[in-house]
Parts: C-alpha cells; sequence; structure tokens
C-alpha cells in the first residue's frame, strides 16, 4: 500500500530533490508559496517553498526500497521516527492540493479574518513589533489599524500579510 514520507532535503534544494526522486520514479509533492515582499529594490513576488527543507513523496516500502532516496542528489534523508520512516496521511496532502492554484502551483493561503477592535501585531515592516487595533478592511490585501504613534493614537494602512493576532 503506498503512503507519503516527509524527506529532508539539504538547505535550498528542494527542487533539486524533487526532480532527481521523480528520476527515479517516485511520486513527489514539493508544495510552493508565492510572496510579495518588500526589498531593496522595491516591491517583489517571490515563490518560496511552502516547507522549507522537506518535499513529500509517495511510495510502496513493500514494493519498492526507500533506501536509494538517502542518496539521492538534495536528500538529507527521510524523516523517521523510532527508526522508521515517518507516514503523513493522505488528508494532510490532499489538504494541500486543494489550496494549490492550477494556474501557477503555488498554494493559497486565506489570510486571518480579524473582526473590529481585536488586538493585532504588526509582523514585517517599518512598524514591524507594534501592536494596536484592527479597525476595517481596506480593499482585499490592506487593513486599517488604530496605532499609538508619538504619544497619540493614529490611524495607519498597512498590507494586510504584515498582521498577526495578538496571543
Amino acid at each position: 500500500m503506498e503512503n507519503w514520507f516527509a524527506v529532508l532535503t539539504k538547505s535550498r534544494s528542494e527542487a533539486v530533490a524533487q526532480e532527481h526522486l521523480r528520476r527515479q520514479g517516485f511520486h513527489c509533492l514539493f508544495p510552493r508559496l508565492s510572496r510579495v515582499l518588500r526589498t531593496a529594490r522595491g516591491i517583489e513576488r517571490r515563490v518560496e517553498s511552502l516547507f522549507p527543507r522537506y518535499v513529500f513523496l509517495r511510495a510502496d516500502p513493500d514494493e519498492c526500497s526507500l533506501a536509494p532516496v538517502r542518496s539521492t542528489r538534495g536528500v538529507a534523508g527521510l524523516v523517521r521516527f523510532a527508526g522508521q520512516p515517518a507516514r503523513v496521511p493522505d488528508a494532510v496532502i490532499e489538504r494541500i492540493r486543494q489550496r494549490m492554484g492550477a494556474d501557477d502551483g503555488c498554494v493559497h493561503l486565506a489570510a486571518p479574518d480579524y473582526s473590529p477592535g481585536q488586538a493585532v501585531r504588526v509582523t514585517e515592516g517599518p512598524l514591524m513589533g507594534w501592536e494596536g487595533v484592527f479597525m476595517a478592511a481596506e480593499g482585499a490585501d490592506r487593513v486599517r489599524l488604530l496605532l499609538d504613534l508619538l504619544g497619540s493614537t493614529r490611524e495607519v494602512v498597512l498590507p494586510r500579510e504584515q498582521l498577526a493576532m495578538c496571543v
């Protein structure tokens, strides 16, 4: 019976590991995420691994040996618990696949819904670390917050992806 297994890759070698595992006949899944980042050169869209240093492969260990996986280019080894390769439940893989876009193959994560008055924290950008109060959504990807800045309360509009709920 085929199962999904987690493969630990070498640093930034997920794509290399996936390609070489496929060449050996393994069915692989390498979920990626598209992010918009502010860099010194301006706003850039980057595609990066959803699970850095991991890819998933489907195999039947009774039918074929998993030993060649260890020596595959880009692979550090199989994830193991108590000496046995760790099986990833089919439901987890199916959930990842449901969120993958057909056009770009990237996983699309839904931004959390905030309610007015909810405490939030800025997680990136020039206001990183500041805590404020969520006021309202400003379109699909921006939000309006109240922040205490320089001794007074100010309204600030930020990208939604720069926020996290306060615990």
